[in-house]
């Protein structure tokens, strides 16, 4: 469901969509939930919307998986009816949840990256399904789609790290990116988890 947050003000910032991405496991469903609940006391205009949310009500939800239980999403038409849907500015600072997100015609990127090691025990926690858990590792471990993020040069992009952070100092974060223009444009330095395991 839909959660939205209605103060009268939003402190100075702009109406804005950011996805909120990053590998399943990494903290993103955390930091929207914080920010749906700790947005009234900063006098935000918030408004959290899902991938999964955004799939079903324009009919691009595929049915249950019986090996995963996921349900396919097809993003690349949910983009297509979102670019004609958000032709307009919305009237709040949107956050779209989902390791999907950063497909859709967004005006921001901030994504939640993870150590694979510290990945594994979160998601071991959840009952995931081991090849389910290694897969989503190794996805984490060499970067996936992050390492294509030179193809959204026009959008500005924050990478944070949740492996040691909370929920409270990523959400300040992006705050602070916000406040400030959405600068920097892109990361300095990307994480490598690679080259992190290696001690280099």
């Amino acid at each position: 469901m839909t959660k939205t947050t209605n103060p009268q003000t939003m402190s100075g910032l702009n109406a804005c969509r950011i996805a909120i991405t990053g590998t399943p496991g990494c903290g993103k469903t955390s930091l929207t939930d914080f920010a749906a609940n700790h947005s009234q006391k900063i006098d935000w205009n918030l408004n959290i919307q899902t991938v999964k949310e955004l799939a079903k009500k324009f009919g691009h939800l595929g049915d249950v998986d019986e090996n995963d239980g996921a349900q396919p999403i097809d993003v690349d038409a949910l983009a297509e009816d979102l670019r004609r849907e958000w032709t307009q500015s919305p009237n709040s600072i949107i956050l779209v949840d989902g390791h999907l997100s950063h497909h859709l015609p967004v005006d921001a990127i901030v994504i939640i990256r993870c150590h694979p090691d510290t990945l594994r025990i979160r998601m071991g926690g959840r009952d995931y399904h081991e090849s389910k858990i290694e897969e989503n590792v190794e996805w984490e471990l060499i970067g996936s789609a992050w390492n294509d993020s030179h193809e959204w040069s026009d959008i500005p992009i924050l990478e944070l790290d949740s492996t040691a952070s909370t929920t409270e100092s990523l959400f300040a974060q992006i705050e602070s990116w916000m406040r400030d223009g959405f600068k920097p444009k892109a990361p300095d330095q990307r994480i490598d988890w690679i080259a992190v395991l290696h001690g280099e």
